[in-house]
């Protein structure tokens, strides 16, 4: 095989040797700059998938991946880089892009600069608003809780609350407020409130009852607040 171009022999593309190939067809377009948008409260980094808790160096690849436009005939598309500090919210790459275009690898490097935003992942802003799905009740049967009781069974839903989201899960707790007889502990989520209660009504030998109130729509579905009532034994 022969380039139609330069009359190269070798593999070509579209009957393209690599070198004439590249010429008329650039791998990619690099851009002058990239954001990278970082959680100002828990550092999590906005990512093509979702918000992840990693370094910005390792993010860095993944979104140049996600940010840089590449041929499309492109397959196995890496990126590595080299990154100079210029400034708290800039960084400065010099960044080497590798792929391949059915049996010929192509390599090419650039500049841009990485512009670091701060910004607030669902999780922070739904704390910031105080959003709660479901509120955790802590009672006692005819009587109210003593102050040690109180913060026992506070205790424990904040240790479980954390144990989640240690492991990743989206969960917090917005608020807790002393009532008369015991404490209301408001959690984002309904079935973290549901699983906790019945946890803390075993860990306690105590009973649980639950109270849904509908308070709004999304996507046509109902939603719901449901109260679940935690009493330990009198």
């Amino acid at each position: 095989m022969f380039c139609v171009e330069c009359g190269r022999d070798g593999p070509t593309i579209d009957g393209l040797c690599a070198s004439c190939f590249r010429k008329r067809n650039p791998l990619l377009r690099a851009p002058d700059t990239i954001d990278a948008v970082v959680c100002s409260d828990c550092g999590r980094i906005e990512m093509e998938s979702g918000w992840a808790r990693v370094d910005l160096d390792v993010a860095i690849p993944r979104i140049l991946k996600s940010r840089v436009p590449v041929d499309p005939r492109a397959t196995r598309v890496t990126f590595t880089h080299t990154a100079r500090r210029e400034d708290d919210r800039n960084l400065a790459l010099t960044v080497k892009a590798a792929a391949h275009v059915q049996d010929l690898e192509f390599v090419e490097s650039f500049h841009t600069r990485l512009r670091v935003k701060r910004g607030l992942c669902p999780t922070c802003n739904r704390k910031h608003s105080n959003y709660y799905e479901g509120i955790l009740q802590v009672r006692a049967e005819e009587r109210p809780l003593t102050t040690e009781e109180r913060d026992r069974l506070v205790a424990f839903i904040e240790a479980e609350v954390a144990r989640r989201t240690g492991k990743g899960e989206e969960v917090f707790i917005s608020k807790i407020e002393d009532v008369r007889g015991g404490a209301d502990v408001y959690l984002s989520s309904n079935s973290t409130a549901r699983t906790i209660a019945r946890e803390l009504a075993d860990a306690f030998h105590g009973t649980v009852g639950s109270s849904p109130k509908l308070f709004g729509q999304k996507n046509g579905k109902d939603l719901y607040r449901v109260t679940f009532l935690v009493r330990i034994p009198g």
